[in-house]
């Protein structure tokens, strides 16, 4: 099904919902189906409370609307947040996702964009509501297992999102080893380690989709600190700046640092080598900066070495207070705003200081 924000839609995707629920009650512990406004801006009780253990399947619809007139939007994967009780926020996987709880307590939905917290736990600033966007979404606590559940649902399922959890379920990869997905942006696949007749690369394919990886560090930042890495790209996911809000997909790797910046190394589509600007989306423009290390299509397609002196690069970037310490390595895409596609294969990531190096991988 296509996203969009038609009442008239989700009522009749969530009347489908219902009738499925109905349809296997025995391999259902409990379910609701509810529907997020964006605009409600708050956290959303689903009535359930959950016990530590059980799976949980949520299936999802519509779109979260950044800009409506530019059609500017996300759907689900990129908006639909989950909270048992008081605990951490997690994002789902895609349209369709399930867990198992980590703890017991009730469960909270909420319609808002990633990236836009202030903390692990939910906060976030009035500001960042957007005014548009419905999700339609089906929460089920299974009597078994996931894999069970959704096998009895098959049968009466006539929104094809059981069809998708089950797809989604069974080609589901895990992270690169020593990778974490950012809390702030939440759960990716858009990652993932490939070993090949090739040097071992962490493969990126995103379409419509964001997500960051990092790998945790703690070394001091000096003058001859530096990054470097290999990264094959195959596609670019914009054509055009991506210094716009609304042309901001992108494939990078970054630095993090322990003063709450970050600065991604970029290709862009066109903006010339040694651009910098900082990044024009909300709360990240106060503590992200781009800066273009390659540019254009000449070089697609083929295995790229690259070098950057770090300390160097911020305080041309950025400038103020320098960092005194790396906390993290990041791996960056993007592609939402114009949902296209980006392809990107890295290898070989390392910190580089005459004090010790700091092999990020993968490595043969």
């Amino acid at each position: 099904m296509e996203p969009t924000s038609d009442a008239e839609d989700h009522e009749d995707v969530e009347a489908r919902l219902a009738l499925m629920l109905e349809a296997a009650p025995d391999a259902i512990r409990s379910s609701t189906v509810r529907r997020l406004l964006a605009s409600e801006g708050e956290w959303q009780a689903t009535g359930i409370d959950l016990l530590e253990g059980q799976e949980v399947s949520l299936l999802s619809h519509g779109i979260l609307w950044i800009a409506r007139e530019a059609n500017m939007g996300v759907n689900s994967n990129l908006a639909l947040w989950y909270r048992i009780g008081d605990g951490p926020i997690a994002k789902v996987g895609g349209a369709t996702f399930s867990f198992m709880a980590e703890r017991s307590g009730p469960l909270f939905l909420i319609n808002h964009l990633a990236g836009q917290w202030l903390d692990e736990h939910g906060g976030f600033d009035p500001a960042s509501v957007l005014p548009e966007g419905i999700l339609s979404v089906a929460v089920i606590v299974w009597d078994g297992s996931v894999d069970e559940g959704l096998a009895a649902l098959s049968g009466h399922d006539t929104t094809a999102l059981v069809a998708a959890e089950r797809n989604r379920l069974a080609t589901e990869r895990p992270v690169p080893t020593g990778w974490t997905p950012l809390w702030r942006v939440g759960r990716t696949s858009i990652f993932c380690e490939e070993i090949t007749d090739g040097p071992p690369r962490i493969t990126c394919r995103c379409r419509a989709d964001a997500g960051i990886l990092k790998y945790p560090a703690d070394m001091p930042l000096t003058a001859e600190t530096e990054i470097a890495w290999s990264w094959h790209v195959a596609a670019l996911p914009s054509a055009v700046a991506e210094d716009q809000a609304i042309t901001h997909d992108y494939l990078s790797i970054a630095v993090e640092f322990d003063n709450g910046q970050d600065l991604t190394y970029l290709w862009s589509s066109c903006l010339a080598v040694e651009t910098s600007f900082p990044c024009p989306l909300p709360w990240w423009d106060k503590h992200e900066t781009h800066i273009v290390v390659r540019s254009g299509t000449r070089d697609l397609n083929r295995w790229i070495e690259e070098r950057r002196p770090i300390l160097s690069d911020y305080g041309k970037a950025v400038g103020g207070e320098t960092p005194a310490r790396i906390i993290g390595v990041w791996l960056i895409a993007l592609s939402p705003f114009q949902r296209g596609d980006g392809a990107c294969d890295y290898a070989d990531i390392r910190i580089l200081d005459p004090a010790g190096d700091m092999l990020i991988g993968p490595h043969a």
